[in-house]
This record gives structure tokens, sequence and C-alpha cells, in this order.
């Protein structure tokens, strides 16, 4: 069976058996007639040399196929030739990356500025431990100079001075009308 129009199940018709029953079938489309030059399936499968009607823009060119025979293609698809090689860059290469030397060297850094920053809080810790032994040193003295005041009154080898007693007595009296009188004794 070999469909000459085009129409539902028209393709399916020739791959199915009788007892199945596609969609297209149950849908009830016209059947349509196939334009005139328009290809339709060949009832076998076509076989032998192609022929390029308008397509063959350039040179064929054969090259071997399958099989060890040679076929034609045409010299625009076939690959183009491979590039030569570069030559290499011999110059020696740095014995460390630039970005880990930049690296290294942060860190470096980082760490010199933490043992100076360790080394002046030494300095100022011997600085604050030197003020602490002066001020050690300021209240043995306070110590020494109360201890020369006490120590002869409490043994009694104190100088004798003597001891004037002074009192001042004053006395305020108020009167009528504002009249006020202060007396010093």
């Amino acid at each position: 069976m070999v469909p000459d129009r085009i129409g539902p199940g028209a393709l399916s018709a020739v791959y199915r058996t009788d007892q199945q029953e596609t969609v297209m079938d149950q849908l009830h489309i016209p059947v349509v007639q196939a334009p005139a030059g328009w290809p339709t399936i060949p009832s076998t499968p076509v076989s032998g040399a192609v022929q390029l009607h308008n397509e063959q823009s350039g040179p064929v060119v054969y090259v071997p196929g399958p099989g060890g025979q040679m076929v034609p293609v045409l010299r625009e698809y076939l690959p183009t030739a491979p590039a030569l090689c570069q030559p290499r860059d011999l110059t020696p290469a740095p014995l460390i990356d630039a970005r880990a030397q930049r690296l290294a060297a942060g860190g470096l850094l980082a760490g010199g500025i933490g043992f100076g920053g360790g080394q002046l809080l030494v300095g100022a810790g011997q600085v604050v431990s030197a003020l602490t032994g002066l001020g050690s040193v300021a209240m043995w003295i306070a110590v020494a100079v109360v201890a020369s005041r006490v120590a002869p009154a409490a043994l009694g080898t104190a100088r004798t001075s003597a001891v004037h007693h002074h009192t001042t007595n004053i006395t305020a009296s108020s009167r009528w009308w504002g009249r006020t009188s202060t007396h010093v004794s």
C-alpha cells in the first residue's frame, strides 16, 4: 500500500496493522490531495548515486570514506587545515608565583607589625613597672616622714613646746527698732 495522497493516517497506515486505530483516524479529518510536484513516500527505498542539481558551488574533492572507497565531497565542507603549533615560550617562570609572594609578604608584614607591637607593649610595661616602683618609693618616703613625726611623741622624747590657749567671746544683742550691739572679750 503506497499512499499517493496525504491525509490522516497516511504515513501510519504503512506501519500499522488493521487492528490498530490511531487518534488521527478518530478525528474524521478530510483527506487532502498532495499538490503536484510534492514528494510522496516511495514504495521501495532509494539507492544509488545522488545527483546534486543546483547545490554544487565549488570543486569536488575525493576523500577516503568508510570501507576504503573514495567519496566525493565539496571542498568547502572539508575541515580546515590544522593551525601550525605556536612556538613555546621558553622564558623561565618564577620559582614562586607573584600572587603567592604578595600574600607571603603581607603575612610577614603582619607578623612584623605584631612583633613590633608586642615589643612596644613590653617597653610600655617596663615604664609602668618603673612608675609603680617610684610610687612605692614615694609611699615609703611618706611612711618615713609620718614615723619621724609620730615616733618621738609616742616615745616621750619629743621637744616640749608651749601651748597657748586663747578664748574669744563674742556677744551680740538686739533691741527694739533694729539696734544691735556686739561685744568681743
